[in-house]
Formats: C-alpha cells, structure tokens, sequence
C-alpha cells in the first residue's frame, strides 16, 4: 500500500510537470544554443527541486502540516497568512497562464482538424474539465490521473521524437540576450512555482524523505523533458510558437489531447493549494468550492490579461518564496528554534529586495542559489547573537 501511495506521488508530480508552460519556457532558452542551454536546464533542475522542493515536501510529510502551515515555524500565524495570500494570487495567475497557453495550442490544432477556433470557448473546455477533476473522489482522482499521466508520458515522449523528426533548419537570429545565469534561474523560478504547493500534497504520508524525494524526482523529470522539448523545438524548427508547431506536426488529434489533459493534471494542482491556501486566510472548510471560484477566476483572467509579462511573473515567485523557504528551512533544519518573528519577516524584505538587486550581476548559477546561501548565512549569524525562540510544530 505504501509504494503504492509513493508511486502516485511520483506520478502526480511527472503528470504536473508535462505542461505546456515548460515547453514555452523551454523555448526562450534557445538563443544560449543546444549545449549551455541544456546545462542550465539541469543546472536549475538540480537547484529547485534538490535544495527547494525536497525540503519543503519533506515538512509537510514530518509535520503533517500543509505547504503554508509550516510557515508558521518561521513567521508564525501573520506570516502564514500572508505568506497563504501571496500563494493564492500566484497561483491564480497560475492558472490564467495554464489556460491561455492551452487554448492558444488548442486552436492551432482544431483549425487545422475541424476548421474551427474560438478562444473562449477552447478556454470553456480547459476549465470545465479541470472543475470535474476537482469534483472526483480522491481514490477516483488518483486511479484516473495516474492512467492520463501514463497516457501523457507515451504523448510527451512521442511530440519529443517529432521534433526531431522535423528537417532542422538554421534558427533566425536572435531577437533578445540571455545569459547563462538568467537560464538557470527561469528553470529554477519554474521549480519554485511549486514550492508553496508541494507539503499540500505529501502532508498525509508517512515516509517524508521517501516522499519527498521521489515527488521531486518525478517533477524534476518531467520538467527536464519539457523544457528539452521547447528548447529543440526552436533550435529544430527555428519556430518559437508551440501552436504553429503542433498545427504542423501530424499529431492531429494527439496533439489535441495531449494539450488538454497535460493542462487539467498541472492545473487542477493548482487551483486545489490555491483553496488551500485562501482556507488559511479565510478560514473557511469549503475546500471544493473555493477551487472552483479559483479556477473561474483564472479562466476570467486568461480571457482579459495579456502573457506579455510572462518572464516577469516567474521572476516575481522566486523574489517572494526563495528568501521565505530560505529562513524556514535555517529554522527547522539548522538552528532547530527561530529567530523572533520581527527579524524572520526583516530577513524576509531584505531577501526580497536582495533578488532584484542581485539580478543585474547575472550570476552564472542563477539568482535564487545566492539569495539562499546569503540569507541562510544571514539567519544562521543572527541566531548567534539574539534570543531564540522554541518551534511549536517541532
């Protein structure tokens, strides 16, 4: 029974990884070049999920206590209510690029299958099916998301050997820089997306480095894949938008499908911690309900709000929740007490601020990773100096 519940863990978190967003994030990669751009893929990858997520789903596991109730070791019951807040709105937004992105491939593929496409209504579809997996009974849930995410693995895998099927053509110059630093860190942002979410999802499992782990391995290969995906779809295809591409490919209905259900099994993550989180706010019991208002909300906002602040809204999750874990994760891992709750939320503005400050270096291991080990230096030297308090989840 537990590998069993292991299992479905590894393959809630492959089946969330294999999206659309991580191919279109993927192929902003390109212009670092095949070998660079897959070093900072795995280079992210081996930040976020190894020094991020496992940590984090490891404290949900340990404390039975969900992603924003171990904030609460840290900053106590003001910090996770902001910290629950700032979580629901990204995850909002979340959302909206979930189903934008989803619609726009959608439409592609039906104009060229059924010389059909409407925005709203591809839109409709992507959130109608996302509010059943929500109403589904859990076991139910699990059954059918572990037979799609298999089904989206063979997908995923086959739209990876279309790529390289298509005849490769010089890609056309291109039009923006990136360093190798501000790669690392748009796979490591990606990673962090997930990061308030994860103890969600392992706090009822009893194994929390097993747990733990294998979620983050499962994500990690996931999002590795895609992002390979994107990054070969443009040095390939010299094309950038994944639509066209798909429209192209002769994956027809395939490509249909795939698109759909990758959506609903990332998606449905989503909205579930966003209610998880306004729960904390508000403190209402309704869970299914609020996820459903989330996922209203966030079709609503994918019909008025325009992806052009993309890469902006990735950056904004790492400035918030890197500095966040960063102090918890010295709390519980490290000083095994806290700091008083004035000096963990100072470390946190200043962790915050830090982020955009550091951005302009391009650091060759990305943002994130300095702003961990700085404040966590930070933290760990504060502690020296000042009265600690005991861990109440401890």
């Amino acid at each position: 029974m537990k590998s069993a519940v292991i299992r479905s863990q590894f393959l809630l978190w492959l089946g969330a990884a294999i999206s659309i967003a991580e191919i279109v994030t993927g192929t902003l990669l390109a212009p670092l070049g095949f070998g660079p751009a897959l070093a900072a893929i795995l280079l992210g990858h081996l930040i976020g999920c190894g020094l991020f997520l496992v940590p984090a789903g490891y404290l949900g596991a340990k404390l039975h206590q969900s992603a924003m109730g171990t904030v609460q070791l840290a900053f106590g019951r003001l910090g996770e209510r902001l910290a629950a807040g700032l979580n629901a709105l990204q995850l909002v937004g979340w959302t909206a690029v979930m189903i934008v992105n989803a619609q726009l491939a959608m439409n592609g593929v039906s104009q060229r299958l059924f010389h059909f496409q409407n925005s709203a209504i591809m839109a409709l579809v992507v959130a109608g099916l996302i509010i059943i997996w929500l109403l589904m009974d859990t076991t139910l849930l699990f059954r059918i998301n572990n037979a799609v995410v298999g089904l989206l693995v063979i997908g995923a895998m086959l739209m990876l050997v279309m790529v390289f099927k298509t005849p490769a053509i010089t890609p056309a110059p291109a039009t923006t820089t990136l360093s190798f630093g501000q790669a690392v860190e748009l796979n490591v942002t990606m990673t962090l997306s997930w990061l308030p979410l994860i103890g969600d999802y392992t706090q009822q499992i009893r194994r929390p480095w097993t747990v733990a782990i294998m979620s983050a391995v499962g994500y990690g290969c996931g999002s590795v894949a895609m992002f390979v995906t994107g990054l070969l779809l443009v040095l390939r295809t010299g094309q950038s938008n994944l639509a066209s591409w798909l429209t192209q490919s002769g994956l027809g209905l395939v490509a249909l499908l795939i698109i759909v259900f990758s959506t609903v099994t990332t998606t449905f993550m989503d909205t579930y911690s966003a209610a998880t989180s306004l729960q904390v706010v508000t403190g209402s019991r309704r869970l299914k309900p609020i996820a459903i208002i989330v996922t209203l909300v966030g079709l609503l906002l994918a019909l008025l709000v325009s992806m052009h602040y993309y890469e902006n809204f990735l950056y904004l999750i790492g400035s918030v929740f890197a500095p966040l874990y960063a102090t918890i994760f010295v709390t519980y891992f490290i000083r095994h007490a806290s700091l008083p709750l004035w000096l963990n939320f100072s470390w946190w503005g200043i962790g915050l601020v830090s982020y955009y400050g550091l951005q302009v270096w391009s650091l060759p291991w990305g943002t994130t990773l300095t702003v961990l080990a700085l404040l966590s230096l930070g933290v760990w030297l504060t502690g020296t100096v000042v009265k600690l308090r005991p861990l109440q989840h401890d």
